[in-house]
């Protein structure tokens, strides 16, 4: 997808009162990628915060690419005193627009020489100190020390960063409160917290740093865990590389601008030229074109479909990822009628050939955790179920052998996926022994409880038609669990039942087809047990005779026995798999 940044830059103009609009690449995650910087007049009573909302329309049917926005009179503020992530980027090569007003210059060649001494000499000292830390924090590692070693990554990174927090032109004082000092340089360099995420699943580990600091000030201790302190030296060394890199490649950007400068002069000088006259000229109207968002990594040309399902295929994934902007979407099954990609959780594919309305399951890979798991898309001849993983979580569930994520992550098709995504993981064997025991134990369990159920349905002595729909719905509920976490090794959070039979189509049809393979009146029974509301609250079971409960009675025990079915198959399906393997 392309960005002309000349249409940006008149949206921009339009919406806003704007001094200077640079862009430059700068790293996130390790790789290049675009940024802007805003450098907006002052408006009283507005504060820089509010203005990114206006930012984000402007982007609204583009290729999104962080930004930071300062005041002006902020701005010269920083390139006076020295920041060398302002300098950086406002290098004239990197301005793509400036208002007509009277402008400040931007960089002088005096400024960036004194620049360039003073930050590599400062952050190099700071650097030195730091990783003496990190040697310290090895030794306590080797002596099984763990908290000790983690206040000593505390103090490695807390040095890293208060050498990166000058060049960034942000003051965080005398804390060493490490989130704190974080979220301070969010605003400047958010490529820090792609590292330090302090999401739902890092959040209390990450703060053993700051917690070992105190307590080792109070001569007190904590209990760490080993696996606790590997995970924040991963973390540590990762936040400190990054910092690290960043250092270097704006000392890079600006070390090349200034040997550019200065052949300039040297070839006006050799002309007889003026040096007071040597000057960079930017073009305000310079338009670049610039590659940003998700390239198309699969558009389901050489899939058996309809050319009009892989229209509206294309359409719904684009759709998906316009809304949730996550790292990728993965295809995991689909299912077209009776065509179906084949079960990713066994080791056949079925090939079969029915043309009818498809539906696609996917996994949405996000960076943090979404307050939903679960939606649905639909777009003309095609729906989309998907479920939404966060990167931490995959990250440990793969490391852990998860069956479901190991398979995803092995067997999908990759449809988008963002240009500044690159995280290589290695998944963990799974073991198949080990699964197959639990697998065994999870189904025999289950298969007793629902007898249990259907006992309790067929010999009460006096059964309300009410109360054999809930106990009908609760067998259903049992059985299609069970099956998810035997066949699939997953169940979504918060899906209710209907969710849950649609959803169990990625690994295979035959829930669906066993329970809906029947005649109306069971159907009938199956749509009022899908809303049990309507059994709470619209008396809907009250007009059921003895012939009804029996029915509903004969359908439970019609539920159990194909459960039963499908359990057993999947045993010998793992049962195969593991003797093909031996």
């Amino acid at each position: 997808m392309e960005l002309n940044t000349q249409f940006l830059v008149d949206r921009l103009v339009q919406r806003m009162d704007l001094d200077r609009i640079f862009l430059f690449q700068f790293l996130d995650e390790g790789r290049k990628s675009p940024h802007l910087l805003l450098v907006v007049n002052p408006i009283k009573g507005v504060s820089v915060r509010s203005v990114a909302p206006i930012i984000h329309l402007c982007m609204a049917d583009m290729p999104e690419i962080p930004f930071t926005v300062i005041w002006t009179s902020d701005w010269v503020s920083q390139l006076k005193k020295g920041s060398l992530y302002y300098t950086y980027a406002s290098l004239p090569s990197h301005q793509l627009y400036q208002s007509g007003k009277k402008g400040y210059p931007t960089v002088s060649n005096k400024l960036v020489n004194s620049l360039m001494e003073m930050f590599v000499l400062d952050y190099a000292q700071g650097k030195k100190v730091s990783d003496e830390f990190m040697v310290a924090c090895y030794s306590f590692r080797s002596k099984m020390d763990f908290f000790q070693a983690t206040a000593m990554l505390h103090q490695f990174v807390m040095l890293r960063l208060k050498g990166f927090q000058g060049m960034v032109g942000v003051a965080v004082g005398k804390s060493q409160n490490l989130e704190h000092i974080l979220k301070v340089l969010l605003g400047a360099v958010p490529g820090l917290f792609e590292i330090f995420t302090y999401d739902v699943h890092s959040t209390r580990l990450l703060r053993l740093l700051d917690s070992s600091y105190a307590y080792s000030k109070k001569k007190d201790r904590i209990d760490i865990l080993e696996e606790e302190f590997e995970f924040l030296l991963v973390h540590c060394q990762a936040l400190g590389k990054a910092m690290d890199d960043m250092v270097d490649f704006m000392n890079d950007g600006v070390a090349s601008y200034r040997k550019k400068q200065n052949d300039r002069v040297a070839q006006a000088v050799q002309n007889g030229g003026s040096v007071d006259k040597i000057s960079v000229v930017v073009d305000p109207k310079h338009s670049k074109t610039i590659v940003a968002g998700p390239p198309i990594r699969e558009d389901f040309s050489g899939f058996p479909w309809p050319q009009k399902y892989k229209n509206d295929a294309n359409i719904v994934v684009d759709k998906i990822y316009s809304s949730y902007r996550p790292e990728q979407i993965l295809l995991v099954n689909y299912q077209m009628g009776v065509l179906s990609k084949g079960n990713p959780f066994e080791v056949e594919a079925v090939d079969q050939t029915d043309e009818l309305k498809m539906q696609l399951y996917l996994v949405v890979l996000t960076k943090k955790n979404l307050p939903f798991s679960f939606r649905q898309r639909n777009f003309g001849d095609v729906g989309a179920c998907m479920i939404f993983l966060d990167l931490p979580y995959v990250e440990k569930h793969l490391a852990l052998g998860s069956r479901f994520v190991n398979i995803v992550w092995k067997k999908s098709w990759i449809l988008r996926q963002k240009s500044t995504f690159h995280v290589q993981l290695m998944p963990r064997e799974i073991d198949w022994g080990c699964k197959l025991e639990r697998i065994k134990l999870c189904s025999k369990n289950a298969r007793s409880v629902m007898q249990n159920l259907l006992t309790t349905m067929a010999e009460a002595p006096l059964l309300m038609p009410d109360t054999a729909l809930l106990l009908l719905r609760e067998l259903y509920n049992i059985g299609i669990q069970t099956y998810l976490q035997c066949a699939v090794g997953f169940i979504p959070k918060d899906m209710d039942l209907s969710a849950l039979l649609d959803w169990s189509a990625i690994a295979s049809t035959d829930v669906l087809d066993g329970i809906l393979n029947t005649h109306d009146l069971n159907k009938l029974i199956l749509s009022i047990i899908l809303k049990p509301q309507d059994i709470w609250w619209k008396s809907a079971a009250m007009d059921m005779d003895e012939k009804h409960k029996t029915l509903v009675i004969s359908q439970a025990r019609s539920a159990v026995e194909l459960y039963e079915r499908l359990f057993e198959g999947l045993i010998l399906s793992i049962e195969q798999r593991i003797a093909q393997v031996s």
